[in-house]
């Protein structure tokens, strides 16, 4: 039988934690009967990463809000036959829906994170009611994890039936062989060989919460950052890091097979969906230190010790594993042993059980 062609639909082609998902998703549903198509804009690394794993891509520029990205998807549904869309984040949803509508295809759309709270009040207002709107023509919503799922049924984005819960996975045995060993992937990033270093993979964006991280190293002894990232916030970021122990190296493509270098990672997000980034440092075995939010919480577990969103409570956890190697130690064992209820394989088994739901397969 042939393969059922789906097309996925993203507003940015820069490594993240989202299209870093819908990689890992678009190799899995490879075989397992269907055949994906991506689109997006040509913005970022991930175009060729795509077209290396053997995904077709085309360039539409769902990065910028118009009928322009909207009548090219639906003419892309009728030339290739796409059979279902599944449309990844905010601008990507609003595109990929309303071609998917006008092109007769079902439409699935996952959030990958609710964030609008940065949004003035009107903004607000017009977001919620036009992702309500969004929902009536949208045959499944995918949430990566009960926090956002329950997050997303309070505001009235999704109905009781129309919402799976499907958690972001990793591959284990991939990040594994992929990653640099320390030593390796410290000369990588130009580090010395005995520093403690903290490390974190984001947007750089105010939700992540890197001011905290920035702040904390005043107070971290001899402590370095590196963020690997880059966004909106860098150039106020690089401002208020006031010290050379802070470093910005940009975005990296496949960023994870760098982790080995960090002797801690952080987070100190203010929200979150499920983060990718926090699952690849946990299984490649690295101490956690993250804020107390309910997505953390989800992923390491309710016994695992999470961090006050300030810039102390994270400079002193940042200093209390440093002095007590054993204990980094029993969190990166704790964190390595919770990650395998994050599976890439049973994320992508969900997809493709859902994808055969919404087409009556």
């Amino acid at each position: 039988m042939t393969d059922v062609p789906v097309l996925h639909v993203v507003s940015s082609m820069q490594p993240g934690g989202g299209p870093a998902v819908v990689r890992a998703l678009a190799r899995g549903l490879k075989t397992r009967g269907f055949a994906p198509l991506v689109a997006g804009p040509d913005d970022g690394a991930l175009v060729d990463a795509f077209r290396a794993d053997g995904v077709d891509v085309a360039i539409v520029p769902t990065n910028r809000l118009g009928v322009s990205a909207v009548a090219r998807l639906a003419r892309l549904m009728r030339d290739r036959r796409i059979r279902l869309v599944h449309s990844h984040g905010k601008g990507a949803g609003l595109h990929a829906r309303l071609a998917a509508r006008g092109a007769g295809v079902p439409a699935v759309h996952t959030f990958h994170g609710i964030h609008f709270e940065g949004f003035s009040a009107p903004a607000r207002v017009t977001y919620l009611a036009l992702e309500r709107a969004l929902a009536r023509i949208t045959a499944r919503a995918v949430f990566v994890s009960q926090t956002e799922h329950a997050e997303a049924r309070r505001l009235r984005l999704v109905s009781a039936s129309a919402g799976r819960v499907i958690p972001n996975g990793v591959d284990h045995a991939g990040l594994t062989a992929a990653a640099l060993d320390r030593l390796a992937a410290r000369k990588s990033l130009g580090l010395g060989e005995t520093a403690f270093v903290v490390g974190a993979v984001a947007r750089l964006d105010p939700v992540k919460g890197l001011d905290v991280l920035v702040d904390a190293m005043r107070d971290a002894g001899t402590a370095e950052l590196v963020v690997i990232g880059d966004g909106p916030q860098r150039r106020a970021l690089e401002a208020r890091a006031k010290t050379s122990r802070v470093r910005f190296a940009g975005a990296i493509g496949d960023a994870a097979r760098l982790l080995r270098a960090f002797d801690v990672y952080a987070t100190a997000s203010a929200k979150e969906g499920l983060p990718i980034a926090v699952l690849e440092a946990m299984a490649l075995g690295r101490p956690i230190v993250a804020s107390d939010i309910p997505a953390h919480r989800e992923v390491l577990g309710t016994d695992y010790p999470l961090t006050p969103r300030t810039a102390p409570a994270f400079a002193e956890a940042f200093a209390a594993l440093a002095r007590d190697p054993r204990r980094a130690a029993d969190l990166a064992g704790r964190a390595e042993r919770r990650v395998k209820d994050f599976d890439f394989e049973q994320m992508a088994d969900a997809m493709a059980r859902l994808y055969r739901e919404v087409l009556l397969l």
